[in-house]
Parts: structure tokens; sequence; C-alpha cells
């Protein structure tokens, strides 16, 4: 009897250690394999550092370059080491940044400080002939760019500017090799060539890019050896392709879309609230009506904005902002009693007073926004409740790409409420920035509204000169409460990202950024076969 429980013993033993086993190895990350991802946007004029976008809208872009400091496995919280191990500055007037060493571009050279001061510099004085470089406002009070050694750059600014590093990490998605510039011009986007864990080898502009290993990466070694990114416009295409096994993840569905997610054993999703982005009604200052309070208070109180926003999404799940640091971590209460209620007998009063005094009807106001279901959900029923207070509104609901060329590039200013997602969750300074007094945030070199007001720029100055978080709160929340008071723009609507992927995906981390990396330094996509 006692043998009998002994070779039962070490028989159970046996398979409890096959399973331990087995469970462990189904666990072990595997290498090779090719990841698909749809993307709702073409990628293959967004691969240049000089004129691309975070890696919400280029994901391609996010695997090709790195950063100086990027944002790390909390999100917009802290930023983690890339092309820079470290910084530092007594000041925040003059900085110093110590590169890492051993970095190679794709081309095979290895990137130093005369390739980050070189990158710097076209920002600093941009070279005859080119296009204008994307974001480079937003990196304020450059004088000069320094090498000081193989490893090290310095920075000066012409006065203290506390969020330089976090500005830089929007602003400056990627340092490229000079020399791959000079020989592909603007042709460039189509040659990328940057530090990142994986290399393009391939494309096919408005249909697929595809990313190989690199293996010279200074990170983590990916466990994927190729990336597809197909570009699939429609939601329901993207959602349907992944149910058939044509792509492995995909960007942007829907919350409507979200049961039938659930109901295939072989998909999975992850959700996660974007403090990016914040979409606002931005207002024209630049002429009447715009440049009238009674006019734009008027619009804010003339439509049930809130119960637009949330019915904007299905089942409700819209993401009314109210303020501008709602859902921030300078979020100020006290802010959400300044916002007013629906009060459309007001707003009636307000409109009828504006015309009065001007002698004229306010013509049809021109409401420029994108075609996304954002842009049409708040928009049509925005229209069909202005109109009850006198407000014609001409809707203009446009592709991304003429959107942003008539909205933000083109210096006539064709419209009179314009429809725009930069937020405050990175840093209040690049929300807050787009209303600072000749910011140059416009083409026109004015703020995006044409907004000004001294009062807002002295405590965004008195924010970016702090030397402590608290001082930056209470200035943040100051210049916040100039722009709710003067309604410098409507803050409408949070972004939520939704990310479905089949779960043969292993080791995605999604974070507030709503970036789909697949290989950095805290984390590395592989595949379960």
């Amino acid at each position: 009897m006692g043998s009998l429980r002994r070779i039962l013993a070490v028989t159970l033993a046996i398979v409890c250690l096959f399973l331990f086993s087995s469970l462990s190895l189904a666990n072990e990350p595997k290498q090779g394999g090719t990841l698909r991802i749809a993307v709702r946007m073409p990628q293959y004029h967004r691969l240049d550092p000089r004129n691309n976008t975070l890696e919400t809208m280029a994901p391609a872009s996010g695997m090709i370059y790195d950063c100086l400091f990027n944002w790390g496995p909390d999100g917009y919280k802290n930023m983690v080491p890339q092309l820079a191990t470290s910084y530092e500055t007594k000041d925040n007037k003059v900085w110093i940044i110590h590169l890492r060493k051993g970095v190679k571009f794709h081309n095979g050279r290895e990137m130093t400080a005369e390739d980050v001061k070189t990158n710097l510099d076209w920002r600093l004085n941009l070279p005859k002939g080119w296009r204008p470089i994307k974001y480079k406002e937003f990196i304020k009070y450059f004088q000069s760019v320094d090498v000081v050694d193989k490893y090290t750059v310095k920075i000066t600014l012409g006065q203290p500017f506390s969020p330089l590093m976090r500005m830089l990490a929007y602003a400056l998605r990627g340092i490229v090799p000079p020399e791959e510039v000079e020989k592909w011009g603007q042709k460039f986007s189509a040659h990328p060539s940057g530090t990142g864990p994986f290399k393009m080898v391939e494309i096919d502009p408005k249909v697929k890019i595809v990313l190989e290993r690199f293996d010279d990466y200074w990170g983590p070694r990916p466990y994927v050896d190729r990336i597809e990114y197909h570009m699939i416009r429609s939601q329901d295409a993207r959602l349907i392709a992944l149910e058939k096994g044509e792509i492995d993840m995909t960007q942007e569905l829907f919350e409507e879309q979200i049961p039938t997610v659930k109901k295939n054993p072989n998909l999975a999703y992850m959700e996660v609230n974007n403090p990016f982005v914040l979409h606002k009604a931005y207002i024209n200052f630049r002429r009447w009506p715009g440049n009238d309070i009674r006019f734009r208070k008027a619009l804010w109180m003339g439509a049930d904005w809130k119960n637009i926003v949330i019915n904007s999404r299905a089942f409700k799940s819209g993401l009314y902002a109210g303020t501008l640091l709602n859902r921030s971590d300078f979020f100020n209460p006290d802010a959400m009693e300044m916002v007013p209620g629906y009060n459309p007998e007001e707003a009636k009063r307000l409109i009828k007073a504006v015309e009065k005094d001007a002698g004229k009807k306010i013509p049809p106001l021109y409401w420029l926004d994108t075609n996304s279901p954002t842009g049409k959900n708040i928009g049509e029923p925005a229209k069909i409740q202005l109109a009850q207070i006198g407000v014609t509104v001409d809707l203009h609901l446009l592709s991304h790409a003429i959107w942003y060329e008539k909205g933000y590039r083109n210096p006539k200013v064709e419209w009179d409420t314009f429809g725009y997602g930069l937020g405050f969750g990175l840093d209040p300074t690049l929300g807050f920035m787009t209303f600072a007094t000749n910011s140059g945030t416009h083409a026109d070199g004015k703020s995006h509204g044409g907004y000004s007001n001294p009062e807002f720029d002295q405590w965004l100055q008195k924010a970016e000169q702090a030397s402590t978080e608290e001082g930056r709160v209470k200035a943040y929340q100051g210049a916040e409460k100039v722009l709710l008071k003067d309604v410098a723009c409507i803050p409408l609507s949070n972004y939520r990202t939704i990310i479905g992927y089949n779960k043969k995906v292993k080791g995605f981390k999604l974070t507030n950024t709503s970036a789909i990396y697949v290989t950095n330094p805290w984390t590395n996509i592989w595949i379960e076969e």
C-alpha cells in the first residue's frame, strides 16, 4: 500500500511539473513572426520627424524613431530616457543633455551630439527652401544649441522655460541623420532613417508600410521580425479584418463595436482616456461677431453641449470636458462654476443685442471640423440647437488633411469656429500656447483663434518660469480662469481610445498616450502562435 502511495505521489509530481513547465513555456515570449496592424490614416507622409505627429496617429514613426526622452509606462505622467540618458539645469534657462553612447542610425552610422544639434538648429533657423517644420513654435525662447562634447549638448534659452523637456518630447519626435535628409530632400518621408527598433523596407503609400527589425538597435531586441501597417480608413472595415484574421491589431474602434469583440473568443480590447486630446471649438477673434464676448457667451449657452457630447458616442459614453484642465493633473474644481448651463432664452437675448448694436444680422457661421464621428456627432446637433437661438451654422466637415490645411495652415482664416483637439494632459503649456498672444500657433503668426489677453499671457509665463510644481499648478489654473472668463473657446469632449487585438498578441501595454508601441525600453510585443 505504501509503495502504491509513493508511485501515485511521484506520478502526480511529474504531472504537475509537466503542467507547470507547459504553462511557463506558453507565457514565455516567442521570437519571430509578422505583426499586422490596421491604422486609420495614411502613414507615408508622417514618417519625417520634421512633419510627423504623435504615434497616436502615426504608429509607424514611433518604431522608426526615438526621442531624447519619451513617455513611459505611466503615460504622460513621466518621461523615460531614450536617445538621452539624463539632463540637468540650474535655472531652467541653460540645459545640459547627456546622450546615449553607441546609438546607431539605420544607415549604420553612430549618432552624436552634432546630429542632435543639427536637428535642433533646423528648428531654430529653417534652411532655405524647406517647408515649415511642424510644432517648432512649441520649443520656446531658443537662443542657441552647442556641442559640449561627442555625447553632450547644451541648449540656451532667452528666458526660463521649465517644461522644455516635455515640449521637446512632443515637438522633436526623432533625430535623423542629416546626410540622409540632404540625400533625399522632400522625399525623405519615403526613405526614412532613424534610430528606432525597426527600419522601413517597403512602402505602398496609401495601402501598406512594412518595417523590419533593426538588429543594431540600442534597446531591447524586438521579438517580432516585421511589422505591417495596413491603412484601413473605415472602423467597420478594420473590425471585419480583425475578425477574419487579416490583421492582428487595430487602432480606433468605437463603443458600439465592443459587443462584437466580446462575442469573439479570439479577440480582446483595451481602452483608455487620453488627456492629450481635448476637442474644443476655437472662436475667431479676428472678426465680427467672434470678437464680441456677448456672441461668444451666446454660443456657449445656446446649445446643450454636455448632452450633445455625452450622446456623441454610443451608449451615452461621450466624455464631456466642461473646462480646459478637466481630467488632467491640474484640474481645478472651482473652474467648473464658470461653465454656464444650457440657457437658450438668455442666448437669444444676447444674439439680438449683438445684432441691434451692429445694425445687421449675424451671417451664417463657418463652422470647420473633421468628418470624424466626433466632428459629425457634435457638429450636427449643435447646428440644429444654435439655429433655435438665431445663429445659422454653415457646417464644414472635411477630411483630416483638408481640415488641417484650412483650419491651421491657411493664413486667411476663413472659419468662425474651428474644432481642434490639442489638449492639456501632456503638459498644460502645450494646450495654453495656442491662446498666447502672437504665439505663431496659427499660420498668420497669431494665436490660433486670434485671441489676445495680457493677463492670460502673464499667467502662462509664470507657469513656464515656476521653479516648483505648486507654482505651476497655481499659474495654470489662473490661466484657465482667464480663458473661461473671456470664452476664448468652448471646451467640448475628451478622447477615449479603444484598441482591438487578437489574443495571440502578447506583451501589449496601452497607456494614456493611446499609442501602439511594439518595442521600446518598457514593452515588447510577441505573437503566440
